[in-house]
């Protein structure tokens, strides 16, 4: 199994800590995101040969020898799907534990993707509201619509602007799994018309349009705390509250 990380943005809400680095580079309690990131997936079980990087901003600064670089030479103006169909020829081979750069996540995970059964599956935090309530005054302005399949094994909504808190049973954790076979589903979809066109299209609208055309996407749970670094406040609050947990 291969895992793509999706580095190809700059990350301009985080101000002057991307000014001269991509946003993966940036700090987060004394080691860079992508640092973490990348920890996480050698504990998993990930390789250096398994693991490639898609890059945009200032793509220069990766240099790590063994790992696969692909490259978004429109980053940007372009999103995150069409940075992952830089890396199609490992997508269309095998399966593939692709995942955000500007997260902190568990080994755990990562594993817990690996070993899914299903072709397509994402994993969700189950501790995001207490996250979210240290985040923003009012997390349902922020937070988007997660709804479980009464199995509570597959997802049946993603990605929408929630009218109540029991919309959203979890936290999308940007962590996916495809295959060959899921892989070949999303160009089926994105043959449709979408609610974006295919150079703005993030990874939840075509989940959620995958959904509608009848794809299964399993849904693993996720304790182990999991962070998303989109802003300097992100970064401030994550320091002060969990400390402990970024060693």
């Amino acid at each position: 199994m291969k895992a793509i990380i999706l580095a190809a943005g700059r990350g301009s809400r985080l101000g002057e800590r991307t000014k001269d680095r991509p946003k993966c580079m940036c700090v987060l309690a004394g080691r860079t995101l992508l640092e973490r990131c990348m920890e996480s997936l050698h504990q998993a079980g990930f390789e250096d040969k398994d693991i490639g990087i898609v890059t945009g901003y200032r793509r220069e600064m990766f240099v790590q020898d063994g790992i696969t670089y692909f490259h978004n030479d429109n980053w940007e103006n372009t999103n995150m799907f069409i940075s992952l169909t830089m890396a199609e020829k490992w997508l269309k081979k095998e399966p593939c534990l692709v995942c955000y750069s500007d997260i902190v996540f568990s080994p755990g995970a990562a594993e817990a993707l690996k070993n899914s059964s299903d072709d397509l599956a994402v994993t969700y935090y189950t501790g995001f509201w207490e996250l979210w309530e240290k985040r923003m005054k009012d997390p349902l302005l922020d937070l988007e619509t997660f709804r479980l399949c009464r199995d509570k094994k597959h997802l049946l909504e993603i990605g929408r602007r929630p009218s109540s808190r029991q919309e959203i049973e979890g936290q999308y954790m940007g962590l996916i799994r495809f295959t060959p076979k899921s892989w070949e589903q999303v160009q089926k979809t994105i043959s449709h018309p979408l609610e974006k066109p295919l150079e703005k299209l993030d990874m939840t609208t075509l989940l959620n349009a995958m959904l509608k055309d009848g794809c299964a996407i399993g849904a693993v749970p996720v304790q182990d705390l999991w962070l998303e670094c989109d802003t300097q406040e992100d970064i401030e609050v994550y320091e002060r509250f969990y400390k402990d947990y970024l060693i």
